[in-house]
């Protein structure tokens, strides 16, 4: 059975987060996948562009000790039914759709089409990417930023999921440089960069240490 769902309606300014809100974001991603019965050394496909998600992605699978078995998201049905299969996984993570160099791919309509020989899968974490609507399978699909609350019990705000391999131009060029990107953190000077060398943080607090410190720091460039 299936229906159309909506992700959320846009995207808001990304914030940075620090290395200990990216662990916790990790952790907590950890936590959703403990609950779907996911444990030490299963395999979790992801279908994913580069995007925060996917990073978060990767630390909860650390965090349980699980293979994470990346998978294309162009359209690649076949290859990705293939691989599912022989990995025996019970849980995927994929997004709606992404953009990519300037061309959508439907993520999600192709898992579907590759998952519908696949019945041992039983839950599909999906990240909102494009806003637009997607196949929803009711009792197996979820969404990504309501299976993975924030403390406090608030939903993470979903990061665009574009991919590009120029710089931002044009007159939105500001706005989109306030987005979490995934650029050529070389093609321009990290705003957090200093002539005292690399990814130099905030001055360290009184009786602050430096593992206190490192914590608070954001990670340079386009983490």
């Amino acid at each position: 059975m299936s229906g159309n769902q909506g992700g959320p309606a846009g995207h808001g300014p990304a914030d940075v987060l620090s290395h200990v809100e990216l662990l916790r974001r990790g952790d907590r991603a950890a936590g959703v996948l403990a609950r779907l019965g996911v444990g030490h050394d299963d395999p979790v496909p992801v279908l994913l562009p580069m995007g925060l998600e996917s990073v978060v992605a990767t630390l909860a699978c650390i965090r349980l000790g699980t293979q994470r078995l990346t998978l294309p998201v162009g359209n690649h049905v076949r290859f990705v039914r293939e691989r599912i299969a022989a990995s025996g996984a019970r849980v995927v993570i994929c997004a709606d759709a992404c953009r990519i160099d300037g061309q959508v791919y439907r993520v999600k309509v192709n898992l579907d089409r590759a998952l519908a020989a696949l019945p041992g899968v039983r839950a599909v974490l999906v990240v909102p990417q494009l806003a637009q609507p997607v196949p929803w399978v009711p009792g197996r699909d979820r969404w990504w930023h309501e299976e993975e609350p924030e403390e406090g019990g608030a939903a993470p705000r979903p990061y665009p999921g574009v991919m590009t391999d120029a710089s931002p131009a044009g007159p939105d060029a500001h706005a989109r440089r306030s987005l979490l990107d995934f650029d050529d953190p070389l093609a321009d000077r990290a705003p957090d960069d200093t002539d005292r060398g690399w990814g130099e943080g905030p001055a360290p607090e009184a009786g602050e240490g430096d593992l206190e410190r490192f914590l608070r720091e954001r990670p340079p460039h386009h983490l």
